[in-house]
């Protein structure tokens, strides 16, 4: 990244298993791509335009109040850096290193926006970049993700909103709904769902659940029904205003090849990139029906429609009528249910009918049934195995454990630290997603191989090399312990955050011993985290070990890499010594024996006449001068 970022991400991306796409294959126009958005946004049913009336006598106002300097160095801090600037190409660590003054006005500003409820127009003006969608025809513009690029001072102006806004509207949202909603996260949404087909097998009932797709869900949305009911749920005409000179008159543009198309219309839909996007979305769609003999999962505009009873009949009859419902109600609102795409399954126990089918029709089209539904990111099955989510999960983190390999193999500068950080975030993170969900299950082994190979790689020991001493010298506890600590948080979560999902959760007597459901199998714990791996750590971890266990890179960690690889084969008594190349079939017999006269074992290494004296296994844990030294030494012989 440093020498040439443009190479690196290349490198990347053909590690990654994307196909690379070249510009002359792309034949579509920026202007074909453009009006895609268009059609995308277009509503399906048209309704009554009505004229917003404010109908309440007391009203609330949220925003007389000029915003402070305080509510704007908090909205600063909240900003990502590193984002793509808008059309006025500011970026976010411009606003940042803002001066006192510079500061003092920009807030003048934004309390004028607020204050007269009118915006720019370079705001409401987006860049898209249209990216082609890997392994999809190029021709066709409905296969281009646009990325719509908005003014960051534009955002710091949302942000500020929201943050005002967002206590009242948390209070009048419904409990179904958890996207973007402090307290709430897809792990949460995912056990609720999981847990609500656990309680189906216990009560030996069949559980049919109806995965929902919206066709752009977000582009689709009415403005006018949009301002209505944020008039209904928040009380404050002023801030309906607000909301109304964001929306209206919003223009775009495509580039596609370092071409332009010309300016577009916007007259429905979210902007995408907004920060009040996703809330807004939430207020748009709170009035949708909750029949309690069902269970609704909503997560913004993913839904996962769920009926239960003793018969596959009697759960097809209700889950018919729901979508009956639902139907009236995208009418009403004009978003787009998409039957192609909407997915269904039943998760029981009865193996006898493990091929039985639902038959349900929507819109006069048969629903597709599908034996592993995605729910968040989450592969579902029959029984909740979570075989096919083990097994993605282990393909996508080998995957990435490739990019991690190439980086210990540059010369550009590669340290250990490096090394581990992207570990974290490329394959941990992708390792431990929804780690909750599926931890029980007896196939997460999978998923321990490939994370174990990527300590292997931070710690640049060999494959024979015990776990045991693995982890410890990557600084990064056991696989197992972390999904371990990471169900106990989030049991803690349920039990004593009232804005879980599952709080409150009151499980039916167990019937099934062998179901090894998220509340039977998990326990709250007290103290952080980290704290509570380390202390996993040792009680499972009974052995002899070079260094000690902390959750960080041991002594050593600064070296460069070479030297930090070799250190660690001689901490843990596995490195590439004649004995043991012979041993593993890629040395010939004859030849064992080191330039001293001796076998060449792990042992006679920090004992070799020719190697630096007085060099314990102490030193090697601590990486002092006597280690180096000794450490030099055996770099030079490929040890």
């Amino acid at each position: 990244m440093t020498k040439n970022s443009k190479k690196a991400w290349r490198l990347i991306k053909r590690l990654s298993g994307d196909p690379v796409t070249h510009t002359n294959d792309i034949n579509v126009t920026a202007n074909q791509v453009a009006t895609q958005l268009l059609l995308n946004g277009k509503p399906g049913t048209k309704i009554k335009r009505e004229k917003l009336i404010r109908t309440l006598d007391t009203e609330q106002n949220n925003f007389q109040l000029d915003f402070t300097l305080d509510e704007l160095n908090e909205s600063l801090k909240e900003m990502k850096n590193g984002k793509a600037p808008g059309l006025d190409e500011i970026m976010t660590e411009q606003i940042k290193e803002f001066s006192i003054k510079a500061k003092q006005w920009l807030l003048t500003f934004l309390n004028l926006c607020r204050d007269k409820a009118l915006v720019p127009k370079m705001w409401r003006k987006a860049k898209v970049v249209a990216l082609p969608k890997p392994g999809k025809d190029y021709q066709n513009p409905k296969n281009y993700r646009p990325i719509s690029l908005l003014c960051h001072t534009f955002k710091l102006y949302e942000r500020m909103i929201m943050n005002r806004i967002k206590c009242q509207v948390e209070r009048k949202l419904i409990p179904e709904q958890a996207g973007f909603r402090p307290g709430k996260n897809c792990t949460g949404q995912v056990l609720n769902l999981c847990q609500h087909k656990e309680d189906g097998y216990e009560n030996k009932k069949v559980t049919g659940v109806v995965f929902v797709d919206l066709s752009a869900a977000y582009d689709t949305v009415n403005h006018n029904l949009l301002l209505k009911k944020i008039y209904e749920c928040t009380d404050d005409w002023h801030f309906v205003r607000i909301i109304s000179s964001m929306l209206h008159n919003r223009r775009f543009t495509v580039t596609l090849n370092n071409k332009w198309s010309r300016w577009r219309n916007q007259r429905n839909g979210l902007p995408q990139g907004s920060v009040l996007a996703p809330m807004l979305f939430n207020i748009y769609t709170n009035d949708q029906p909750i029949i309690k003999e069902k269970k609704n999962f909503l997560y913004a505009d993913d839904l996962a429609l769920a009926a239960q009873d003793t018969t596959f009949e009697i759960v097809e009859r209700k889950l018919t009528r729901s979508l009956q419902e639902l139907t009236n109600y995208y009418i009403k609102n004009q978003l787009r249910p998409n039957p192609h795409k909407t997915q269904i399954c039943s998760f029981h126990l009865r193996n006898r009918e493990a091929k039985r089918k639902l038959k349900i029709e929507w819109l006069g089209k048969p629903l597709g049934n599908t034996e592993h539904p995605v729910y968040l990111g989450v592969t579902l099955d029959r029984t909740l195995t979570f075989k096919e989510q083990c097994k993605k999960t282990k393909m996508k983190v080998e995957a990435r454990n490739n990019l991690i390999r190439k980086l210990t193999g540059s010369k550009w500068g590669a340290t250990p630290n490096t090394i581990r950080t992207t570990g974290l975030a490329l394959c941990f993170s992708a390792g431990e997603y929804a780690s909750p969900v599926w931890n029980q299950s007896k196939h997460s082994k999978h998923v321990d191989t490939a994370l174990n190979e990527t300590c292997r790689i931070i710690t640049g020991c060999l494959k024979p090399t015990p776990l045991k001493y693995i982890f410890p010298l990557a600084g990064i506890a056991p696989p197992k312990i972390r999904r371990y600590v990471a169900t106990c948080m989030e049991r803690t979560k349920q039990t004593m955050d009232q804005r879980h999902p599952m709080h409150g959760y009151s499980a039916p007597q167990r019937r099934l011993k062998s179901r090894r459901s998220f509340i039977a199998n998990s326990t709250t714990i007290q103290g952080p985290p980290e704290q509570q791996r380390i202390l996993k750590w040792r009680e499972e971890l009974q052995c002899e070990k070079p260094v000690p266990f902390a959750e960080q890179l041991p002594c050593g960690g600064n070296q460069p890499w070479t030297i930090w690889k070799t250190l660690n084969r001689l901490r843990t008594g596995v490195a590439k010594t004649k004995v043991n190349m012979m041993k593993w079939g890629y040395q010939k017999e004859l030849d064992i024996l080191c330039e001293c006269g001796e076998d060449q074992s792990d042992e006679h290494l920090l004992q070799c006449t020719l190697a630096p004296p007085g060099c314990t296994t102490d030193d090697l844990a601590l990486a002092n001068e006597k280690a180096i030294s000794i450490t030099t030494h055996w770099l030079k012989q490929n040890i």
